[in-house]
C-alpha cells in the first residue's frame, strides 16, 4: 500500500536538475565555504574527470572538525601517502594538523558509497531507498550518469502540493 499519493510521479519528475557537486581535491575549508555559499548541506563528489566518486555532507565536516589530534594527524599522514607518496615526519604532522581543514581534502572525508536511484523510480521507491539507507538525499541517475538530486524535502513537497497548503494552528 502506497503512503504517498504521487499520481505516477517519477524520480526524474521531482528531482532538482541543479546538481551542485564538490570536487574530491577541494580542501575541507573550501567545501565548507561551498556549502555556506549555496545554502546546502551535502553534495555528490566528483573526480577531476567528472566521474561520480562519492557523497559528502556537513556531518562529515563536523566529524572531521571534532577529531582528536591523533586522528587528525593520521588523516594528514594518509593524505600525503596517497597524494604525494611520501611519509611526513611527526613534527610536520603536528604543525600541519592545526590547520587540517586547509590541508586535508574532501576525498578523505567523503563517503564512497553513493546512494542513487534510477530516473524512472516511483516516489514510493525513492522514499524507500532513502529510509532504508538513512539518508536525506539521493542522486538520480540513468545509465550511471548523474542527472539530478532528490532531497527528503522534495519528497515532502509531493505530499503537500502548493494548491493545498496546510493551515498552521496556533495553540495557547
Amino acid at each position: 500500500m502506497s503512503l504517498i499519493n504521487n499520481n505516477g510521479l517519477t524520480a526524474q519528475s521531482i528531482m532538482s536538475r541543479t546538481l551542485l557537486s564538490a570536487y574530491e581535491g577541494w580542501t575541507i575549508h573550501r567545501l565548507a565555504e561551498f556549502f555556506i555559499k549555496h545554502n546546502i548541506s551535502g553534495a555528490p563528489v566528483i573526480a577531476s574527470d567528472h566521474e561520480l566518486v562519492g557523497v559528502v555532507t556537513i556531518s562529515e565536516i563536523f566529524k572531521f572538525s571534532n577529531m582528536d589530534e591523533t586522528n587528525r594527524r593520521e588523516a594528514l599522514r594518509n593524505y600525503y601517502r596517497e597524494a604525494c607518496e611520501i611519509d611526513l615526519d611527526e613534527t610536520s604532522l603536528r604543525e600541519w594538523s592545526g590547520h587540517a581543514e586547509r590541508n586535508c581534502t574532501v576525498h578523505q572525508i567523503m563517503r564512497k558509497e553513493i546512494i542513487a536511484v534510477e530516473r524512472d523510480f516511483s516516489i514510493d521507491q525513492v522514499a524507500s531507498v532513502m529510509v532504508k539507507n538513512d539518508v536525506h538525499r539521493v542522486v538520480v541517475t540513468h545509465n550511471k550518469i548523474a542527472l539530478g538530486v532528490i532531497t527528503s524535502m522534495d519528497i515532502l513537497r509531493t505530499l503537500q502540493p502548493e494548491s493545498n497548503p496546510l493551515q498552521l494552528v496556533a495553540t495557547a
